[in-house]
């Protein structure tokens, strides 16, 4: 595994972990953005790769990214069942709870386990190394998708920008 991708990964996972598990004012650029970027950074990085020289078998590499991929929406889908979305200081805010700490933690077992898995079945490790950023942007928009619905929902406004910073202050953010 390419250990520039691997500490981009690690990097994106522990910084959006901690400021969601604290708790933060749900602004929609920070729930989209973020796994956009890594889908994007993902897509490169497969593109780079010349799969005439490494993948001796695409099916199987193809195979075993699209059921990577096919987890990592399902499991961004549990993991955002799991968000607490609440309507605070006239915005809708989210935090992760330890029950999707839980839940991170399963994802990750369960993708070492495929990463093995597509190993032992021949796949081609440069590619499904390449894949790990688009799998993680694609967990991260699975997770977008209900926590979004889920925050319109409440009728509350998405927070505005900036409003992180406002609130780490100890700031009201607009109202109430």
């Amino acid at each position: 595994m390419n250990t520039t991708t691997l500490l981009i990964a690690a990097a994106v996972i522990v910084l959006l972990m901690v400021r969601r598990y604290v708790g933060e004012p749900l602004e929609a650029r920070r729930l989209i953005l973020p796994p956009v970027l890594l889908i994007i950074a993902g897509g490169y990085s497969l593109a780079q790769i010349d799969l005439a020289k490494t993948a001796h078998h695409p099916v199987v590499d193809g195979a075993v990214l699209g059921l990577g991929a096919l987890v990592a929406v399902a499991g961004g889908i549990v993991r955002g069942l799991t968000v607490k979305v609440f309507v605070q200081q006239g915005h809708v805010w989210y935090r992760y709870t330890l029950v999707t700490i839980a839940v991170w933690l399963g994802l990750a077992v369960l993708r070492l386990g495929q990463a093995f898995a597509g190993h032992a079945l021949g796949a081609d490790q440069a590619v499904l190394s390449a894949g790990l950023l688009l799998v993680l942007g694609l967990s991260f928009l699975g997770e977008a998708a209900i926590v979004g619905r889920r925050a319109i929902a409440t009728g509350a406004p998405f927070a505005p920008k900036g409003s992180r910073r406002v609130a780490r202050n100890g700031g009201v953010i607009g109202g109430n």
